[in-house]
């Protein structure tokens, strides 16, 4: 069962979604963040790549990410960011437009700014808003704890790998961790969040 080979995986992530512990002592929510260089030859073994937008101007940032996910062995690659405040939705085009972005390259999205998303796509990007419910956070969060690894490229992405290694469960005013997952320093988490849904909406659902 999922149950069985998630405990096999990663014993932690199946603690914390089978057993409701939370993981890790220090309170890191992913306990799973492996930080290394990613290479092109390693990035060219995958077909399929994954790009997510978090929508933001001041003080909450732009956040772009572009990862690929190793079905095989559980784990996920982040290859690539993009982070930046005061910038109009334009200007943020044409940062993924240099990048080699083009319209045949599938953008997921915050459902929250619809015109944003509407901007893109005169822009001639192909840019979706992601689909939201009342538990896909909690499902999309555990669903990434409970991969093998998360691999980020630090040189490429070091604003999301200081997001993934510092995002921490809140405490009580007694030290208790909190269950539930803080909405703050959590941007390129929710960009990954999003264009990853095709591939977490599908597993268990």
């Amino acid at each position: 069962t999922e149950a069985e080979m998630l405990k096999a995986q990663n014993p932690r992530a199946y603690e914390h979604e089978y057993l409701g512990v939370p993981t890790g002592t220090g309170g890191s929510v992913f306990e799973n963040v492996v930080v290394r260089e990613i290479s092109n030859e390693e990035r060219n073994e995958y077909e399929r790549v994954y790009r997510g937008v978090d929508w933001g101007w001041l003080p909450d940032p732009f956040a772009y990410n572009e990862m690929y996910y190793d079905s095989n062995r559980c784990r996920l690659l982040i290859t690539d960011e993009v982070h930046c405040n005061k910038k109009s939705n334009r200007q943020t085009a044409d940062m993924l437009f240099k990048r080699g972005i083009t319209s045949a390259d599938l953008l997921i999205a915050d459902s929250a700014e619809p015109k944003s998303i509407g901007d893109y796509r005169s822009y001639g990007l192909s840019c979706r808003a992601v689909e939201k419910g009342p538990d896909t956070v909690e499902y999309s969060m555990k669903w990434l704890q409970s991969l093998s690894e998360i691999i980020i490229d630090e040189k490429r992405c070091p604003e999301t790998a200081k997001e993934f290694l510092q995002y921490e469960y809140e405490r009580t005013k007694d030290g208790e961790i909190i269950s539930g997952y803080p909405d703050k320093n959590n941007h390129h988490i929710d960009a990954v969040r999003y264009a990853l849904s095709p591939v977490w909406r599908k597993k268990g659902r």
